[in-house]
């Protein structure tokens, strides 16, 4: 079984070998999704006009996507990945706005759906079979829980990188941390001292259940518990 930063890697080669824009005529536009399938190594020479063969490079290209968003999207690639796709098909804009890798990610997921109905009835259903698989190895992959011993887990506050918005993340600023709302922010918890008063963001602050849940630790989500209820305390 491949690991979850095995079918990362496989998304960021096949999103680079795309074409920045894809072929309007349907057989050059199928031709080149599987030229980019071979560059990443999700699909082998020998399946070339092998439908059962491009269909399965198809599946493992979406699965390896939606990796591709967990690291954005706290282990929700999945849902963020279905949700810019019925963006895409709906023509409505997803929330929040996709930014970062997200536009090639959702390029990449159209193209992948597009070259499957040239080798199958419903590519949606292969949609579900990438994210099955993607539940699959990301649970077969997932940090093991502490067996004993109690985690001293703490909800830091923080700077975003262009230090315009506070965000909380459950643990410290001492490396590269993800804020509860699921955003990467790379300013250390230090640098917010002694700054005026900046907004908080929505996504992070007051907000329980928050939605999509986060995935927590036992312990990390104790601590973003006990962080709501004080602050509760402190409103009333």
């Amino acid at each position: 079984m491949r690991t979850p930063a095995d079918s990362r890697a496989d998304a960021q080669r096949f999103i680079n070998a795309l074409p920045n824009s894809l072929p309007q005529d349907e057989s050059r536009h199928a031709d080149a999704v599987q030229a980019a399938l071979l560059d990443s190594g999700l699909l082998d020479r020998a399946d070339l006009g092998n439908s059962l063969g491009v269909v399965a490079a198809a599946r493992d290209g979406l699965t390896s996507l939606a990796h591709l968003l967990d690291a954005g999207t706290s282990g929700h690639g999945a849902g963020r990945l279905l949700l810019l796709l019925l963006a895409e098909r709906e023509r409505f804009t997803a929330q929040p706005e996709p930014d970062g890798v997200e536009p090639s990610v959702r390029e990449g997921a159209t193209a992948l759906l597009d070259l499957a109905q040239w080798h199958m009835a419903d590519p949606f259903q292969l949609l579900g079979s990438a994210l099955e698989v993607h539940a699959e190895e990301a649970r077969s992959f997932a940090p093991a829980l502490p067996v004993s011993g109690p985690d001293v887990v703490v909800v830091t506050e923080g700077l975003a990188p262009d230090k315009k918005e506070r965000h909380l993340a459950v643990g410290t600023f001492d490396s590269d941390a993800l804020a509860v709302c699921g955003r990467w922010l790379d300013q250390r918890a230090e640098d917010a001292a002694g700054v005026q008063v900046l907004p908080e963001c929505s996504g992070c602050f007051g907000r329980a259940p928050l939605d999509p849940a986060p995935v927590f630790t036992a312990a990390e989500h104790d601590a973003w518990t006990a962080f709501i209820a004080g602050r509760h305390k402190e409103e009333a």
